[in-house]
């Protein structure tokens, strides 16, 4: 499968992109050159820029789109252009080049207003059949971002899957991040799954298989055949104490 990964230079890529190199023919992208895995083709630019998205996306088979910022409390002017107009930008591309299949980079903040257990309408963890609720600016675009997609699927123009992401780190930095944590294998694992399911259109949480988890990945398991292995307890002696990767009461 011929792959197109954006944000090919953040740190969520420079797990995934060792992840996927040996199995899919990748073309990599972001606003610097990233580093090539294997002989990966590196093409850098702006997906801002219309004529250079639709350019990306001609040939390829599938789209890894990463591209976006990451930050939970930037605010709404510099999160707007990466966060919502380049998603709907990448997506018109894939749908006019034909591709087959779309995995999005969303995020668990999209659900992380449900992270105190008195805000869940049930018992139990946060679950992805209940109704988006961010927990933080950056959560509210992945919403728009998941939104789209739905809009492009139900179009019948190209197939979705968002992948609703947890901390991606190569360890958990604090324990703080053991709830939400998502290990190189599982990422890697997860897109790969995601790039061949049967699936028009879904949302899912990923995270690691952490003990104290937070978050259901029954959906992921079910619809993607999604079977993590990690678990950020196994960090419990080294990580030293840290607040949630969730944010709490929002951030307007």
């Amino acid at each position: 499968m011929r792959v197109l990964v954006t944000g090919a230079a953040g740190g969520v890529a420079g797990l995934l992109v060792p992840e996927l190199a040996g199995e899919h023919e990748l073309r990599l992208t972001d606003l610097r050159a990233p580093q090539p895995v294997g002989p990966a083709e590196v093409v850098p630019g702006d997906l801002a820029d219309r004529g250079f998205a639709e350019r990306l996306c001609a040939g390829v088979d599938a789209v890894v789109h990463l591209a976006g910022n990451p930050r939970p409390g930037e605010d709404w002017d510099r999160l707007h252009g990466p966060n919502v107009e380049v998603p709907t930008r990448v997506l018109a591309a894939a749908a006019e080049a034909g591709v087959r299949r779309v995995v999005l980079a969303s995020s668990v903040h999209v659900l992380g207003g449900y992270h105190p257990p008195a805000a869940r309408p049930a018992p139990g963890p946060i679950r992805d059949s209940w109704p988006p609720h961010p927990c933080c600016r950056y959560g509210a675009t992945k919403v728009f971002g998941e939104a789209a997609a739905r809009v492009y699927a139900d179009s019948g123009a190209l197939s979705v899957v968002c992948l609703r992401l947890g901390g991606c780190r190569p360890v958990p930095p604090t324990q703080g991040w053991f709830d939400t944590w998502l290990g190189p294998a599982d990422l890697g694992q997860a897109v790969r799954r995601a790039l061949r399911a049967d699936v028009g259109f879904g949302a899912y949480t990923i995270t690691s298989a952490n003990t104290r988890a937070v978050f259901d990945l029954d959906a992921a398991r079910r619809d993607l055949g999604y079977a993590p292995v990690l678990d950020s307890e196994a960090y419990r002696d080294s990580a030293p104490d840290g607040p949630s990767t969730l944010c709490r009461g929002g951030q307007g």
